[in-house]
């Protein structure tokens, strides 16, 4: 373990705490994740697209099944039909008879059925239906992951307005008690109005500071819970640790890159394979569509139309049916090489992808890098701001200092202890990029 780590764990257990450490309630950094994972909308909506793939595979395998359908007809005929018969007495004359055939009124109800033995298109689909789900998943993998570092986000920077907020209301407080020491001598005329002014100005500062942070906290507590998909209305206080966060961040572990666990790739991967299902299709298409079929018809016919259903003419046939394509205007070629293309384009993607990642987790590594060191910086610079304080405090108040040494020293005390809290929130911030960069989040 590194000497800053091991710093790190004895201030953790005999050193002061950070100021701002409050209890762990009940809106961690997980919890906010916990509660967007079961309520925020755009996974939600991630979630019901995997139930529409898994139907459109129902719908698209239905042609496997019998289709069976029934229909029927009433007609009366105003003027029947004619038909021209030879002579039959007489054929070699070349006399013709028209005859009006059928009848006035007829009806017809036909029982169809048909099953499909082999057709194409029904057998991608077949082929298709895991790999669609398997796609439908890792869509909602990634929602969640993009969830996870968007509420992550979104809680550590109210977390970094919280701090901010009552880091300034402890400068607050303690610049009130001096501006209180500053007017008290000043009105015992032991010093002039130049220290009480400025004592008031520095006062004032502050103040807006610590009101420009409350709304800035009210901000980000929104943002927060629009990443959870959290009633705007309802209250929302994120619970912390620093001393937590600190360990947290940093942590001797540290995700190691392994491109393959990245959901874009995944995603990619199976993309490939669809795009290779789709081709099998096209070069397969050309195979012939068998089925059986079968119908059942009852005809009734009679002059008159109350008589009608007297009487009932059934008839039935079953078949076997092929359908070969044997020419489609080069259609079926065309889309073997459109295959091919994409295929080839999809190739340059995993590429482009690959090289965006390791860039991503580079830049990543490297930004945690900074927010390490500059927490380094920041923890010492805070022991030298408030030692230099305390001097120049004392120093003032014996009458050896002048008070704008204070303010100086004040100024310097602050700026280090914020820098404290925007290095820890810097480093957090990086680690959730460098989770996201190793696809570890």
């Amino acid at each position: 373990m590194s000497d800053f780590h091991l710093l790190t764990l004895v201030l953790l257990l005999i050193g002061p705490a950070l100021p701002g450490q409050v209890p762990e309630e009940d809106w961690t950094r997980e919890a906010c994740i916990d509660y967007a994972l079961a309520h925020q909308p755009d996974l939600l909506a991630a979630r019901e697209g995997l139930e529409l793939t898994r139907l459109d595979n129902q719908i698209a395998l239905s042609d496997w099944y019998p289709e069976v359908l029934i229909s029927g007809n009433l007609q009366h005929y105003f003027q029947r039909p004619v038909s021209i018969f030879p002579d039959f007495e007489n054929p070699e004359s070349g006399a013709t008879t028209e005859v009006e055939v059928g009848t006035i009124n007829s009806s017809n109800l036909s029982l169809q059925a048909r099953q499909t033995i082999y057709n194409p298109t029904v057998a991608a689909a077949l082929r298709r239906q895991d790999p669609l789900v398997a796609a439908a998943r890792l869509d909602i993998e990634a929602v969640e992951i993009d969830l996870r570092e968007s509420v992550s986000r979104a809680w550590y920077a109210a977390v970094r307005e919280r701090e901010r907020q009552q880091l300034l209301q402890s400068d607050l407080d303690r610049q009130e008690r001096a501006l209180r020491d500053a007017r008290l001598l000043y009105e015992e005329g032991i010093n002039d109005k130049v220290d009480y002014k400025r004592a008031t100005i520095t006062r004032n500062r502050t103040a807006l500071d610590l009101q420009n942070a409350l709304i800035g906290y009210q901000s980000r507590v929104a943002e927060l819970k629009a990443a959870m998909g959290y009633p705007a209305s309802r209250e929302l206080d994120p619970a912390y640790d620093i001393d937590r966060i600190t360990l947290e961040t940093f942590v001797d572990s540290f995700p190691v890159l392994r491109p393959t666990d990245r959901v874009e790739l995944r995603q990619l991967d199976l993309q490939d394979r669809l795009l290779g299902l789709e081709l099998l299709f096209y070069r397969q298409s050309w195979l012939p569509d068998f089925y059986l079929g079968g119908t059942y018809n009852m005809t009734w016919q009679d002059n008159s139309l109350t008589d009608l259903y007297n009487r009932v003419f059934p008839n039935s046939l079953a078949s076997l049916n092929v359908s070969v394509p044997l020419f489609s205007g080069g259609r079926r070629g065309r889309q073997v090489q459109r295959q091919r293309v994409l295929q080839d384009q999809l190739a340059y993607d995993v590429a482009a992808v690959r090289d965006r990642i390791d860039r991503e987790y580079r830049v990543a590594v490297n930004t945690f890098e900074q927010a390490r060191n500059a927490y380094e910086v920041a923890r010492e610079n805070w022991d030298l701001a408030e030692e230099i304080y305390e001097v120049v405090d004392l120093q003032y108040r014996e009458g050896i200092t002048p008070f704008l040494s204070v303010i100086i020293a004040e100024n310097d005390l602050q700026a280090a202890r914020l820098a404290i809290v925007n290095s820890l929130i810097d480093a957090a911030l990086a680690r959730v990029g460098v989770r996201f960069a190793a696809g570890t989040l």
